[in-house]
C-alpha cells in the first residue's frame, strides 16, 4: 500500500502546529506529534514519567540517564533519549505504512528516508524571531523576557536533536522539499500551498 507522509519540522512559535492541524483538516487525514510520545511508551511498555523529559532532545551527556524497564522492544542500560527516538521511529513507521497522514517533528522525514511506498511531502515552517516572541507571549501570557527565552531554549532543542539525529543542519533548505516562512504567507495560504504539493505527489 502506498500512502502519502507530510512532515513537517518547525522553528518553536513558528504557527508549524496549527499549520499541520489545518492542513490535515483541508485533507482529510490525520496529524501526529504529541501522540507519538504516548505510542512509543505503550509499544515499549515504559513509564511516561521514565521519558517524558526527552521527547524531542538528543541525549545529555552530563545529565545521563539509562532505562532499566519495558519490554524485549527496548535495549536495557541505553540513554532515555534513544530508547525514546527508537521506539517513536518503530511508531512512525508503522503509521506511515498504514495510512497517509502528517507528522510533526520527531525526525519523521529521516526515519522514513528510504521507504520506497511512502511518498514524502518535508516541509519546513519558519517565522521571524520576533514575531514568534509576540505569538507566544499572546498565546501563553509570557512577559516578553519569557518569552524570549522560551524560544531560544527550545529552538536550542530542536536543533540539537535534528543534528543528533540526522547529522543535517536543522532547517536548512536542501533537506526540505519546502520551506515557508509563515510571516511572508500567513497560515491560510501556507496550508494551501502544502495541500496543492501534497496533491501532486
Amino acid at each position: 500500500m502506498e500512502t502519502k507522509i507530510i512532515c513537517i519540522s518547525r522553528e518553536f512559535g513558528s504557527g508549524g502546529h496549527e499549520t499541520a492541524v489545518k492542513t490535515a483538516a483541508k485533507l482529510g487525514i490525520k496529524v501526529f506529534e504529541k501522540e507519538l510520545f504516548h505510542m512509543a511508551c505503550r509499544y515499549g511498555e515504559v513509564a511516561e514519567k521514565t521519558l517524558r523529559d526527552s521527547d524531542e532532545r538528543a541525549m545529555n551527556p552530563f545529565l545521563f540517564q539509562g532505562v532499566f524497564e519495558g519490554n524485549y522492544h527496548v535495549i536495557r542500560g541505553l540513554p532515555t533519549s534513544e530508547v525514546l527516538f527508537s521506539l517513536q521511529s518503530h511508531e512512525i513507521m508503522r503509521i506511515a505504512k498504514r495510512e497517509s497522514c502528517i507528522i510533526v517533528g520527531r525526525c519523521a522525514d529521516f526515519v522514513l528516508r528510504d521507504e520506497a511506498e511512502i511518498k514524502l511531502l518535508r516541509v519546513f515552517v519558519s517565522a521571524p524571531f520576533g514575531q514568534r516572541v509576540q505569538r507566544k507571549m499572546e498565546q501563553e501570557q509570557l512577559s516578553r523576557d519569557k518569552a524570549t527565552r522560551l524560544i531560544k531554549k527550545m529552538d536550542k532543542q530542536r536543533r540539537q536533536y535534528c543534528e543528533h539525529y540526522t547529522s543535517h543542519p536543522w532547517g536548512d533548505p536542501r533537506y526540505y522539499d519546502m520551506n515557508i516562512d509563515v510571516s511572508a504567507t500567513g497560515i491560510d495560504a501556507a496550508v494551501e500551498m502544502i495541500s496543492q504539493r501534497y496533491y501532486c505527489l
